[in-house]
């Protein structure tokens, strides 16, 4: 496929190729996963106490962002559980308000930063994944029970 062919999406004013570049780079959207998480219980309980925001908004975000880290810590790994079914609307919303807040944060610098760009890349990547209609969680789940399967017969063949 030639540059000319390639398909792009705009995403909150950032333009990516579709399917997202990082879509498939699941140890590293694990970790930013992890980042997002982490900087949120940071950053948020500051906000709270300078009454920029609710500690119940605060809660709830970190509870949003607790079952993406967890979602994509299954996905990298296979270990945990994937989050629930009726988690994945909030899911969405807070990875559509931090794409905006990457784009927001472009705007301001004039331009993407070559970690930005890579920031937008994961979290593009993760929203991607999450979009309905998107088979990844089933996929990863039969990935995982096969990769079992291979195991418990390789070590069958090893016993025999």
């Amino acid at each position: 496929m030639t540059g000319a062919e390639q398909e792009f999406r705009v995403w909150h004013g950032i333009q990516s190729p579709e399917p997202p570049a990082a879509a498939f780079d699941y140890a590293e959207i694990r970790q930013m996963a992890q980042r997002m998480l982490e900087t949120r219980r940071t950053r948020f309980p500051q906000l709270v106490t300078k009454g920029r925001m609710s500690a119940a908004d605060a809660e709830a975000q970190i509870a949003v962002f607790e079952a993406l880290a967890a979602e994509w810590h299954w996905m990298a790994t296979g270990e945990g559980a994937p989050a629930e079914a009726e988690q994945i609307p909030a899911m969405r919303e807070a990875l559509d308000q931090s794409i905006a807040t990457i784009a927001e944060i472009a705007r301001e610098d004039r331009g993407f930063s070559a970690e930005l760009a890579a920031q937008a890349e994961w979290v593009i990547a993760m929203a991607w994944h999450l979009e309905p209609g998107r088979r990844t969680r089933a996929c990863r789940a039969q990935t995982f029970v096969l990769r079992q399967l291979i195991a418990a017969e390789q070590e069958a063949r090893r016993a025999a």
